[in-house]
C-alpha cells in the first residue's frame, strides 16, 4: 500500500511539468508564493530542506514539518513597501494514534486602502484590497527516512469591487539521508482552479515546482542549503529595454549601446537560491542566516545603480519558551522588506501534553 501511495505522488507531481506555467506576475493569487516566515525571508524567500518542528514552513513544504511531542503555534508578519503587508497564523500537532503531524492556519495579504476614481474622475470613495488563504494539511512518515505531506487550501480574494475564490493543493516529499545530516525536499505548490473568476476569463493558478537540499557540516554548526525554484519553466529570461551596456566610440559618438545578452548559465542560476544558517550558543538558541537569490537580483536591480538586491539575512533568538526571528530581504534601491515571526510550543505551558 505504501508503494501505491508513493507511485501516486510521483505520478501527480511529474505530470504537472507540462503545464503552460508563467512567472507569478502573470498568474492569479501571487501572494501564495510569498515568504511565510522571517526564517524563509532570511533564506531567500524559500524554506530550507530540514525536517523540524518549525510549523511555519508547512506553507512552503508540509513534508518538512514533524511535530513530535510539541504543539507549536507561529505568527508572522512581513512589512512590505507602501504600508502593505503579508502574514499568517499557523498551528500544528502530532496525532497520538499514528505518526501523523497535522496543521492548520490562515495566510493574509493586506494591500491597504486607496481613493478610487472612475474614468471621468468622479470619486468612488476608499477602495480596499485583501486576500486570504485558509489552509489545513498533514504529513506522515512513509518509510524510515521518507515523509509525505500535503496542504488543502481555500483562497479568497477581494480587490475593490472584484472578487475571486479558488481551491488549491500542495504535494510534497522530504527525504533524510540515513545516519547523515543531509535532507532533500520536493514540492508542487498551488495545484487547483478558481471557483469563481474576477471577470469572464478563468486565470491560471500560480503553480510552482521546487526541489531543495541541505547538509549540516560535521565539525561546524553550519547548515548550507541549495534550492531550485520555478522548475515548471526553464526560461526565466525576459527582454528588458533598459538592460543595455553604455558604450562610447571615438569613431561614432552616436553609436547605439549594446544590449546585454544573458544565456544558459545566467538562466540556470536564476533558478537557484544559496542558503546558510549558523547556530550558536550552548543550546543553539541564537542563529544567523544569509542567502543569495540570483533571480531577484536580476529582476530588481536598476541599471546604473549598485544595490544588494537578491541578498537576504536575518537572526533567530530563543528566549525561555519563545522563538523570535527577524528577516530582511533587499528588494530594491527604494527599500527592503522586514519580517518578524514569533513562535512558541503550547505544550510547554502545561505539565501534561494533550
Amino acid at each position: 500500500m505504501r508503494r501505491i501511495y508513493l507511485l501516486l505522488y510521483i505520478f501527480i507531481c511529474t505530470n504537472t511539468l507540462h503545464l503552460n506555467a508563467q512567472i507569478e506576475t502573470d498568474k492569479v493569487f501571487p501572494f501564495l508564493n510569498q515568504s511565510n516566515s522571517a526564517r524563509m525571508s532570511a533564506l531567500g524567500g524559500f524554506t530550507m530542506a530540514e525536517i523540524s518542528m518549525d510549523v511555519s514552513q508547512t506553507f512552503a513544504n508540509p513534508a518538512l514539518f514533524k511535530a513530535d511531542e510539541s504543539f507549536p503555534i507561529s505568527f508572522t508578519h512581513q512589512f512590505l513597501l507602501g504600508k502593505t503587508g503579508i502574514g499568517n497564523l499557523i498551528i500544528g500537532k502530532q496525532l497520538r494514534w499514528k505518526d501523523v503531524s497535522i496543521h492548520g492556519g490562515i495566510q493574509y495579504a493586506d494591500y491597504g486602502t486607496i481613493d478610487g476614481y472612475d474614468d471621468q474622475g468622479v470619486s468612488l470613495g476608499p477602495q480596499s484590497a485583501a486576500e486570504y488563504n485558509f489552509l489545513i494539511g498533514a504529513s506522515t512518515q512513509l518509510y524510515e527516512n521518507l515523509r509525505l505531506g500535503s496542504n488543502l487550501k481555500f483562497i479568497n480574494s477581494n480587490l475593490a469591487d472584484y472578487n475571486s475564490s479558488a481551491l488549491g493543493l500542495d504535494l510534497a516529499l522530504a527525504y533524510h539521508i540515513p545516519e547523515g545530516t543531509g535532507t532533500f525536499g520536493f514540492v508542487v505548490k498551488n495545484l487547483g482552479t478558481q471557483l469563481n473568476n474576477y471577470a469572464s476569463v478563468r486565470e491560471v493558478m500560480p503553480v510552482e515546482i521546487q526541489a531543495s537540499g541541505s547538509v549540516r557540516l560535521k565539525h561546524l554548526p553550519l547548515r548550507i542549503g541549495l534550492l531550485a525554484h520555478h522548475l515548471q519553466r526553464w526560461n526565466l529570461l525576459y527582454d528588458n529595454p533598459y538592460d543595455v551596456e553604455q558604450s562610447f566610440s571615438f569613431d561614432d559618438q552616436f553609436e547605439k549601446p549594446e544590449i546585454k545578452q544573458y544565456g544558459f548559465v545566467d538562466n540556470f542560476f536564476r533558478h537557484m537560491v544559496l542558503q546558510a544558517e549558523m547556530s550558536m550558543g550552548k543550546k543553539e538558541g541564537f542563529k544567523i542566516r544569509m542567502s543569495y537569490n540570483h533571480f531577484k537580483k536580476r529582476q530588481l536591480s536598476v541599471n546604473g545603480f549598485r544595490s544588494l538586491s537578491g541578498f537576504s539575512g536575518g537572526l533567530g533568538l530563543r528566549i525561555s519558551k519563545f522563538n523570535f526571528d527577524y528577516g530582511i530581504s533587499v528588494y530594491h534601491i527604494a527599500g527592503s522588506a522586514h519580517t518578524l515571526t514569533l513562535t512558541t510550543d503550547l505544550s510547554s505551558f502545561r505539565k501534561q501534553n494533550l
